[in-house]
């Protein structure tokens, strides 16, 4: 007996081997898996979420607060039509939503979306030269809405997602995120480091979200019962119609993703991706929705590549385990440094799953440009050409048009590219900037017309328009006001120090804030230098408002009436 098992042994073990390699390997992605997961999970078992009923003073709210768009789903009921008369339906629809917060299950038709694809550029015939817009029926917006305030309020007030979060949340906005970025990068240089920052892209994100794992991710957040039931049965049979030169096709299951086109898609991906800063203890992420970016500094060249490789790998574990894909050909990465730090003559790469990301020396972050060196030459450059060509356009038509009429197209042509995330590339040398100056002088003169005699400064003031340079004080003088009134999200709790918690006694200017010692001009452009010597530059009125929109309303007249020259 003994021979036939020793036998047995023999013939088996390579068998025997590659199962226990293959169970290895399952306990590792197991273990990575909770390694991975919430770190709330401990806490979360104690907690759970209630769906409160809701009240036709409820549906009016909302309804007041939706879009008002022409566009219908498969309905054909307009928000134009419903919005005038919600108050005369708002009791039967009340009773209907709160019978589907009370079973868990959301009506079939309130789930089947119409999408129309919208032309975008290239051949006509090519299906991915199209951007599919989903539309869904209005209730369903309503409903969506109910769910969303209940939800958004119970994460908020766990503080469940990433403070380095700061798509689709209330507070936050695309600026914040560049000024992490910023600060994160000229904090490297200015202490004679290289940082790496790699910027993933995700094929279809949205798309692609797995809905057990979504599910299985709520309930451990404390999303259990009826609650948990109506976010199931919110997801699953969910269908779709295209609608396209007139004609409308049959419909098709969505079985994988977010709802397009819905309030509460967004919230819920917010929910599904939170946990990827948890992939690695050494690395900061700064997310904005999908767009995913990474960043490390150290001051060696071969061991921040080592270090980037080695997390990457754990990030790229993250993806796997939540079945997303990473597009690699749209990923890349930047070495971040200083114009005089030379890089070794030893070339490393990066890799995600065993492929080579391709670096560049500039790439688009959340429609700014950012380059190697952080010196936001390209992305000037790159508004420059475009509002060139956008006065090119303005120039032969002013003279058909009436002042007012000129001025909105100043405000829908020229202002959003100067204005976009001003407070970040705008903090610059002037001498980058003479060319924008320029080009704004040149698009106010427009607004006036070529008979107009007044000085430049006084069609500024005249039209109140604030120069380039002005936008970027009101917009730093804004953050810095939010931070004074604890308006800001908690990733910026302790972005500024004051003098009195620096020095104890008590002086004059105890209250204003201290900008960071900085070594390099890079660290000087940025927020934590910038903020303080705008807002202790301040007059006193300004400084001691109380209301934001007050304080905007004030600073803007300060500025067309003061010249400020903060160093």
């Amino acid at each position: 007996m003994l021979i036939l098992v020793l036998v047995l042994v023999l013939v088996l073990k390579d068998s025997l081997r590659t199962f226990l390699k293959s169970l290895s390997l399952s306990w590792s992605l197991e273990i990575r898996s909770l390694s991975l997961s919430w770190s709330l999970w401990v806490r979360s078992l104690s907690l759970s979420f209630a769906l409160i009923p809701t009240s036709p003073f409820e549906i009016i709210a909302i309804s007041r607060t939706l879009k008002q768009t022409h566009s219908t789903g498969l309905d054909d009921i307009k928000s134009t039509l419903i919005s005038p008369v919600i108050e005369l339906i708002a009791d039967p629809l009340s009773e209907i939503f709160n019978c589907s917060l009370k079973t868990g299950v959301v009506p079939v038709l309130l789930k089947t979306a119409k999408v129309i694809p919208i032309y975008k550029q290239g051949h006509k015939d090519d299906v991915s030269n199209y951007r599919p817009i989903s539309i869904l029926p209005y209730f369903s917006k309503i409903l969506e809405k109910l769910m969303y305030n209940r939800l958004y309020s119970y994460i908020e007030k766990l503080n469940i997602l990433s403070p380095f979060q700061h798509g689709f949340r209330h507070g936050h906005s695309t600026a914040m995120s560049l000024i992490n970025l910023q600060d994160s990068i000229s904090t490297a240089i200015d202490n004679k480091e290289f940082s790496l920052g790699v910027f993933i892209d995700i094929t279809k994100a949205f798309d692609t979200v797995n809905h057990s794992i979504l599910l299985y991710k709520m309930e451990r957040l404390g999303v259990r019962g009826i609650a948990l039931s109506w976010l199931r049965s919110y997801l699953s049979e969910r269908y779709q119609q295209v609608y396209c030169n007139g004609s409308l096709s049959s419909p098709r299951i969505i079985k994988f993703g977010v709802p397009q086109g819905s309030i509460l898609g967004p919230l819920l991906f917010l929910i599904f991706i939170n946990d990827l800063p948890n992939a690695s203890k050494l690395l900061k992420f700064m997310l904005f929705a999908d767009d995913t970016n990474i960043f490390t500094s150290h001051h060696s060249y071969e061991a921040l590549f080592q270090l980037m490789n080695e997390e990457l790998s754990h990030v790229n574990d993250w993806f796997a385990l939540n079945k997303l894909s990473l597009n690699l050909k749209k990923t890349n990465y930047i070495l971040f440094r200083s114009h005089r730090k030379p890089i070794p003559s030893n070339t490393l790469t990066l890799h995600i799953n065993n492929v080579e990301i391709p670096k560049v020396s500039s790439t688009k972050f959340l429609g700014i440009l950012v380059d190697q060196f952080l010196t936001w030459s390209d992305h000037i450059s790159n508004i420059t050409s475009k509002i060139s060509r956008n006065l090119g356009i303005l120039s032969r038509i002013t003279y058909l048009l009436p002042q007012h009429i000129r001025k909105n197209l100043y405000y829908t042509m020229i202002h959003p590219y100067i204005s976009y995330c001003n407070i970040v590339w705008a903090s610059n040398y002037p001498t980058k900037l003479l060319k924008l100056h320029s080009l704004q002088n040149r698009a106010v003169r427009m607004v006036f017309g070529p008979t107009c005699r007044l000085s430049t400064d006084l069609m500024y003031k005249e039209a109140n328009i604030l120069k380039l340079d002005q936008i970027c004080t009101f917009q730093t003088g804004e953050f810095m006001f939010k931070n004074h009134c604890s308006l800001l999200p908690n990733t910026f709790f302790d972005y500024f120090a004051t003098v009195s918690s620096i020095n104890p006694y008590l002086l004059r200017n105890s209250n204003n804030y201290r900008p960071v010692a900085c070594r390099t001009n890079i660290r000087k452009f940025s927020i934590k230098y910038t903020g303080p010597s705008v807002w202790n530059s301040l007059p006193p009125y300004l400084t001691q408002t109380t209301s934001i929109l007050l304080f905007k309303s004030r600073l803007k007249q300060y500025l067309f009436t003061n010249v400020m020259v903060v160093s």
